[in-house]
């Protein structure tokens, strides 16, 4: 109980160093929350409305939550991996639990992807496609997205300590990973002998349901939703078990 407090009160006191820190000295403050993704919407959706085959209905919404669910993915992920080396002088300093440096980050930018959704839901109010439905679809895609960030995030955090390569690596891989999820374009799209390659992405999934819950759009496939929510158990488990076992030896590798 004690160290659970322990764990509560450092996550929460490094989360609000973390939004502090984020927008200290700014003018436009928390304006940046949807700044980045509305610039790259308009951007992608004026180059994809002459490329894409077959429209998808309402396409600029679509693509701004896609966005939003990436930004908060890829953002944490690219901080996480190097935030245990990042932080040495802390971890030498004082004894913690260490998972709180990442998690903190991961706290702080859901915070950050919350705000910036309530904004998105203000419009998308107006398509007429919400319903009371809409809202347990959309806690499950909330609880899909944050479980399966904070597992790879600390499978990549923990192993990055040990092999400096991972955080190049992660780099490399999220440009890729961009393109090899559906926010630019719909699932359907797909030729149905390559699905399969989806199912290793969770990502699929969780922007499938928010599709389903906001735009009215098809959901995630019984398959394709299983095999996603696999790959999320899975990576988490592994993400616990390597952290804890890597955590032992942070002091000896930073």
């Amino acid at each position: 109980m004690k160290n659970t407090r322990l764990f509560i009160d450092l996550l929460l006191a490094m989360t609000e160093k973390e939004l502090r820190a984020r927008y200290k000295h700014t003018v436009f403050g928390f304006f940046w929350l949807v700044a980045n993704p509305l610039l790259q919407m308009l951007v992608i959706g004026f180059v994809f409305t002459f490329l894409l085959k077959q429209p998808v209905k309402n396409y600029y919404f679509f693509l701004f939550n896609g966005l939003l669910v990436w930004n908060f993915f890829s953002l944490s992920l690219a901080k996480t991996t190097p935030s245990i080396v990042f932080e040495r002088s802390l971890i030498k300093k004082a004894r913690f639990p260490h998972a709180v440096i990442p998690a903190s980050i991961i706290l702080s930018n859901f915070i950050h992807f919350f705000l910036a959704f309530l904004l998105y839901l203000i419009p998308v109010l107006f398509l007429g496609t919400l319903s009371w439905l809409s809202l347990p679809i959309i806690l499950l895609s909330f609880v899909l997205l944050l479980t399966f960030t904070i597992g790879l995030s600390l499978l990549t955090a923990s192993l990055n300590v040990r092999f400096r390569d991972v955080n190049f690596f992660v780099s490399a891989l999220l440009i890729v990973w961009f393109y090899a999820t559906p926010i630019m374009y719909a699932l359907t799209m797909i030729p149905p002998h390559l699905l399969w390659l989806w199912r290793f992405n969770p990502l699929t999934s969780i922007l499938q349901l928010l599709q389903q819950a906001l735009l009215g759009l098809p959901g995630p496939g019984p398959a394709m939703l299983a095999s996603n929510i696999g790959v999320i158990v899975v990576t988490t488990i592994l993400g616990i078990t390597v952290f804890q076992r890597e955590s032992k030896y942070f002091d000896d590798w930073l």
